[in-house]
């Protein structure tokens, strides 16, 4: 506990953390089976991508699964699937990756923002009900930074005003809510498995749904190749003696490499989970104590946890108008690759793609889909404003073996800087 080393003293955390053994056993079998899909030139269409998408399914609880080349693909066409004409609208959370709300805009639709909970940080759902209209369609939530959104209150305003319910999964494989998986808990799932995922095909996406309807359009939206085996709603697309099958143009066909590794990933899903919990659940344990931190929240509706990003929540009323970026500087200092909350998860009216007006590119793409803007304004969402100041990325603990004395020296640096903060002044 001496001197701070962004003044000069020795840095807390002294030890490199050890890969564990369960992802190194996972990589060589990743290896492997991409080495194999290549020998047999399976390098566009393979079976491992039947197997992912079945296993998935049986993952989640599911009776469809999609696998599909990247996870806004998987949104794009569950959007696709729930809005019925132009200016139809989704009501989503100002806090979230801008990729899963401009497939809105781009199938036709118009996002509608809502504020969020100060703790969960998932969409308030005392926040929705006033913002249905006639021409709300569906209610999209985002599972942020892994942690499951109030599922019970949300399908209750659903089911109240017959809306469709999408869950951006994206950041929750293998998150439960009340012991159900997360992308069971509406009516089409939808997940990345982008390189910074918690299961990953390096850039790709799954899409789960229990609804014969939605599987089916999409499908009609990306997939041409599975169009013959559609019901016979779909007749008329498929192939005869005079056209070829077709579809509406979209190719969100999955590459077999990405499906290879999303397997082996599912595979080790729950052991690297459970391991990353066991660290998390130490640091938020130590994190009670140190006065201007705390650990991450874990709502009590949540029987198992995934964090994308395990994000501490920081007092600045305890640090004395000390800036957050120079708390940062200082963790940094002392060892801890510390960072600002999720890059890019400033409130989303805030991007220039949904707030410029006439004479911008951005403006260009909302008269091409919509031929009109709506209007948004930051005060509307205050939550989502101000946690942008409260909350510090620690990096990911999830593949590093258990080590009590590496994370006691994380810790270390937390108290060094809660205990000399006025050195920080």
């Amino acid at each position: 506990m001496g001197i701070l080393a962004i003044n000069g003293g020795k840095k807390a955390v002294q030890k490199t953390p050890k890969t564990s053994e369960i992802f190194n056993s996972m990589v060589d079998e990743q290896e492997t089976l991409v080495r194999q899909l290549l020998r047999k030139r399976e390098i566009s269409a393979s079976s491992v991508v039947e197997e992912l998408e079945k296993n998935f399914a049986q993952y989640t609880g599911t009776k469809y699964a999609i696998a599909m080349n990247n996870g806004t693909a998987t949104l794009h066409s569950a959007f696709f699937s729930v809005i019925k004409e132009p200016g139809d609208e989704i009501i989503t959370s100002v806090h979230t990756w801008h990729l899963g709300v401009t497939p809105i805009i781009c199938a036709g639709g118009i996002p509608v923002f809502c504020d969020i909970e100060p703790l969960t940080l998932n969409i308030d759902p005392s926040k929705i009900e006033q913002k249905i209209t006639s021409k709300t369609r569906a209610i999209c939530v985002t599972h942020v930074y892994g942690h499951p959104a109030d599922m019970d209150s949300i399908n209750n305003i659903a089911k109240k005003y017959n809306l469709a319910v999408i869950e951006d999964a994206s950041h929750s494989h293998g998150a439960a809510y009340k012991g159900i998986p997360t992308g069971k808990l509406g009516d089409i799932g939808c997940f990345s498995l982008q390189g910074s995922k918690l299961m990953t095909g390096g850039e790709a996406g799954i899409l789960v749904t229990d609804h014969t309807k939605f599987y089916e359009s999409c499908i009609m939206l990306g997939h041409y190749e599975r169009v013959s085996k559609l019901s016979s709603k779909y007749d008329k697309y498929k192939a005869n003696e005079n056209i070829p099958f077709m579809n509406l143009g979209y190719k969100y066909r999955i590459h077999p490499f990405a499906a290879a590794m999303a397997l082996i990933e599912l595979k080790y899903l729950e052991e690297r989970n459970s391991l990353q919990m066991k660290n998390c659940s130490y640091i938020n344990r130590g994190l009670a104590s140190i006065e201007g931190f705390d650990g991450a929240y874990v709502a009590p509706y949540v029987t198992k946890h995934a964090w994308l990003n395990y994000l501490i929540r920081f007092y600045p009323e305890q640090f004395d108008g000390i800036p957050r970026e120079k708390i940062i500087e200082a963790l940094r200092a002392e060892g801890v690759d510390a960072a600002k909350g999720r890059p890019g998860y400033i409130p989303l009216v805030r991007q220039p793609l949904l707030n410029e007006r006439e004479n911008s590119p951005a403006y260009a793409i909302w008269y091409h889909f919509l031929k009109n803007h709506p209007e948004y304004k930051i005060e509307d969402y205050p939550v989502a404003e101000k946690v942008l100041f409260e909350r510090i990325a620690i990096p990911s603990l999830r593949d590093i073996e258990y080590d009590v004395e590496y994370l006691e020296q994380i810790l270390d640096a937390f108290r060094k800087i809660s205990k000399h903060r006025k050195e920080l002044k």
